[in-house]
Parts: C-alpha cells; sequence; structure tokens
C-alpha cells in the first residue's frame, strides 16, 4: 500500500496555516474604514417654534366619530395598497439577507466519482490496462475578507433601502387614512345635503298645495301657484344628482377600506356625532421632518451614499479564503482505505484594466446621488408647502364656516320677515318662494363649509406627518 504524501502532513500544520491566513486577513481588514460618512444635505429651515406640536399616529380619533374609526382602521387592514408597499418591505428585507450573507464564509458540499484507464503506467504494473475508479466527497469553504469595506456598504445601503420601504409604506398608509377620512366626511355632507334638499321638497310641495287652494278658491292667483310648481321642480331635480354624489361617497369608502366586489354593495353604517378637533396651529421643522416621505427620501440618499463607497471600492483588490477538506476513495492499487485530504489557499486579486468599468459604475452611482439630493430636497420643499397651506386652510375653513352661519341666519330672517309681509298683502308669493330658494342655498353652502372646515384638519394632519 502507497500513502499520498499530501495526506501525511500533520493536521497542526493544516491549523497553524489557517490561523495565519486569517490573522493577516484580519489585520488587513483594518483598511476597511476608508469611506466617508453620509452628511445630510444642509437645508434652509423656519426657526423652532417654542411650543412643539404633538399628534397622535391615530389621528383621525380626534374626530370623535367611532364608525370613521373603524372605516380607518378597516383600510389600513384590507387596502390593496398597502398590501404592495407590505410586498416592497419584504423584499427589501430578502435584499438586506442577501448583503448580509455575503460578510460569512460559504460553506458547500462538494462530491465526485469517475474513472480513469490508463494503457501504461508509472505505477503499479496492476493498474496497466486497466480503469481506475475514485470518489471524493467533502466541504469547500469560500470567504471574501472585506478588507476595503465593499460588502458592508453594500450592507448599508440594503439596511437603507429596507428603512425607505418602511417609511414608504407609512407614508401610503398615512395617505390612505386621510383619504378615508375625507372621503368619510364627503359622505356625510352628501348625506346632510339631501337632506336638506328633500325637506326643503316637501315645503315647496306644502306650499303648492296650499297655493292650488287659494287659486281655486279666488283667494290667490294662478300665477303665484306655477311659480311655486317651477320652484318646487327646480328643487326636486337637485335630488337625482345629490343621490347619486352619495352612491359615489360610498363607493369611494368602499374602495379604500378594501371591501371585496361580492361585499361591494352592502351598506354602510352611518356615522354618530362627530367633533370639530382644533390643531396646534404652528409648523414644527423638527416633527415635519420625520414625515415618512422625507424620511423614506433621506434613506434612499443613505443608500446612494453607500453604492458609491461600495463602487469604489472595486478598485482595489479583493482579498478571498479558500478551504478545501474531503475524503477521497479509489480501486487504484496506490491508496488504500479513505484517506483525508485538504487544501487551503489565500487569494488576492485586483483590477488592472478593465475598460473603464469601474469608473463607470462609479459615475452611475454618483449621478444617482445626485438625484436622490434632488429628491430629498423636493420632497422637503414639498413638505413645507403642504404645511403652510394646511395652516391657511384651518384659516380659511373657520371664516368661511362664520359667514356661511351668518348668512343662514340672516337668510332665515328675512324669510320670516317676508312671510309676514305676504301675509299682510304687502309682498307677492314669488317674493317668498326666492327667500325659501336662498335659504336652500345658504344651507347647502354651510354644509360644503363645514366639510372644508373638517377636511381643513385632516389635511393638517397629513402634512405634519400624521404623528410618524
Amino acid at each position: 500500500m502507497v500513502k499520498s504524501e499530501l495526506l501525511e502532513l500533520p493536521m497542526h500544520r493544516f491549523a497553524l496555516l489557517i490561523s495565519a491566513q486569517l490573522l493577516l486577513a484580519g489585520s488587513l481588514v483594518g483598511c476597511a474604514n476608508l469611506w466617508p460618512s453620509f452628511q445630510k444635505p444642509a437645508i434652509e429651515l423656519p426657526e423652532a417654534t417654542s411650543k412643539p406640536a404633538s399628534i397622535d399616529r391615530q389621528w383621525w380619533k380626534a374626530f370623535g366619530d367611532p364608525v370613521l374609526d373603524t372605516m380607518v382602521e378597516e383600510a389600513l387592514k384590507n387596502n390593496l395598497d398597502l398590501a404592495k408597499a407590505a410586498a416592497n418591505i419584504e423584499e427589501a428585507r430578502a435584499n438586506l439577507g442577501s448583503a448580509k450573507a455575503l460578510l460569512t464564509p460559504r460553506v458547500d458540499g462538494a462530491a465526485k466519482t469517475g474513472g480513469t484507464y490508463r494503457q501504461l503506467s508509472l505505477g503499479s504494473a496492476e493498474d496497466i490496462d486497466k480503469t481506475t475508479w475514485s470518489t471524493s466527497a467533502g466541504v469547500a469553504v469560500g470567504w471574501e475578507i472585506d478588507l476595503w469595506g465593499r460588502i458592508r456598504q453594500m450592507n448599508e445601503a440594503a439596511l437603507a433601502r429596507l428603512s425607505a420601504s418602511e417609511h414608504a409604506r407609512n407614508a401610503t398608509a398615512l395617505s390612505i387614512s386621510s383619504a378615508v377620512v375625507d372621503a368619510w366626511f364627503q359622505l356625510r355632507a352628501a348625506l346632510v345635503k339631501l337632506e336638506i334638499t328633500r325637506s326643503a321638497t316637501a315645503n315647496l310641495k306644502a306650499a303648492s298645495n296650499l297655493e292650488y287652494r287659494r287659486w281655486k278658491a279666488e283667494a290667490g292667483t294662478e300665477l303665484a301657484y306655477r311659480q311655486s310648481l317651477a320652484e318646487l321642480a327646480a328643487t326636486e331635480a337637485r335630488i337625482p344628482v345629490l343621490e347619486n354624489a352619495v352612491a359615489s361617497a360610498e363607493y369611494a369608502v368602499r374602495i379604500l377600506v378594501g371591501r371585496s366586489p361580492r361585499t361591494m354593495a352592502e351598506p354602510l353604517p352611518r356615522g354618530s356625532s362627530f367633533k370639530l378637533p382644533e390643531p396646534p396651529r404652528v409648523i414644527d421643522s423638527t416633527v415635519l421632518l420625520r414625515r415618512p416621505d422625507i424620511a423614506s427620501a433621506e434613506q434612499l440618499l443613505v443608500a446612494a451614499h453607500a453604492d458609491i463607497n461600495s463602487a469604489r471600492a472595486e478598485h482595489y483588490p479583493r482579498l478571498t479564503l479558500s478551504l478545501l477538506l474531503g475524503i477521497v476513495g479509489s480501486s487504484s492499487k496506490l491508496i488504500s482505505g479513505a484517506p483525508l485530504f485538504w487544501d487551503a489557499s489565500l487569494g488576492l486579486s485586483g483590477p488592472i484594466f478593465d475598460g473603464g468599468l469601474v469608473a463607470s459604475k462609479v459615475d452611475a452611482t454618483e449621478a444617482r446621488k445626485q438625484m436622490a439630493i434632488a429628491n430629498y430636497r423636493a420632497t422637503v420643499n414639498l413638505a413645507f408647502r403642504d404645511a403652510y397651506q394646511s395652516l391657511q386652510l384651518l384659516e380659511t375653513g373657520d371664516k368661511q364656516v362664520k359667514a356661511s352661519e351668518e348668512e343662514v341666519a340672516t337668510r332665515k330672517k328675512s324669510l320670516l320677515l317676508t312671510e309676514k309681509s305676504y301675509d299682510a298683502g304687502r309682498s307677492s308669493k314669488f317674493e317668498v318662494l326666492s327667500e325659501t330658494i336662498k335659504v336652500l342655498n345658504s344651507e347647502l353652502s354651510l354644509v360644503e363649509a363645514r366639510f372644508n372646515q373638517m377636511s381643513s384638519r385632516s389635511q393638517y394632519y397629513k402634512a405634519m406627518g400624521g404623528g410618524f
């Protein structure tokens, strides 16, 4: 029996060799902190407010409508846009796992079997003109030692993109909750308008019947009767339009809360009374910069910065450690039993000429970073625009409601006086009908003003980041 000289190498020499290679690799990894850390772009911001704003994440509960709370919770549970955002998070988390795996050694199993035929042999005469069969099995370990921090920068980029996708989901949740609140109050407003119009129609129908009896009794005129019929018909014509508005608002709410096609036609619960919240009318830059869309844009900028560092690291050589360990069996007379074999190596390889490939990658990542910077700045600017506009909407919404309430009160007094004047014979029925329609229009305008007032609160909470 003949044994291979390779197999006679003592195992302590093998361990010593591996230890030396790992020690060399560890000393070189200290060179990895070569790249500049991320710096957020400087942006001129308003001075900090002395009274910071505080917003609850479940900001819609400030309206005090339990049915609205249920609608928003159902939307956040079932909405398909949120489902897509959740899938994006899972994809980003998987990409992070792939990047982390590059930092650890890879272990593969390997097995091979085959035969060799020799007519001539320098070995034993018994192997001449025979097929020698051999089988080997073992494990192979490969590890790229992160000498320049390339893989760690890839991990930072993947982690930042995961964070960006999570913030993007929060931004989607904020948009959905705001849309549900607006659609819900749009539905409430349409229902109130429909109720007011139906009540006005009933009053006009009663007035028309009265004028008919007055005309037939020769106490009134046909003109007054025809005028009342015309106003009744004009008011009744509004009802189908408002009914359609109610149906459209209901379907909008059903879509937003994620109702399935089977449950799409099921009736929605009607809301109870609600209250008008009074949010803090300040713009807190610290709170505003935590808006999910700004946070997502910032994390994408962090990822772009790490991509540049990772691309630049490709200019430098890569250090790899390889180890192969296993057993071999053969039908040859030269080898007996199942002896152990191993092979260990430490390799260093780097680009000499690549036709500008790495430089092009660096240029591309730097261009993407400039895009990310522009996107971040634009997102911040839009956020402050939304915040200032929401404050303006709060002010104008309150003023509009106050003016509309005063108009309704004045119109009702005018109608009352006109009716008294008509009873005294000093005014015509046409004047009474005209004032009645003006009251109806002013009441509908008040409903719209109150909807805008509630919507302005929703827009403020959304503009300030919804407590995220």
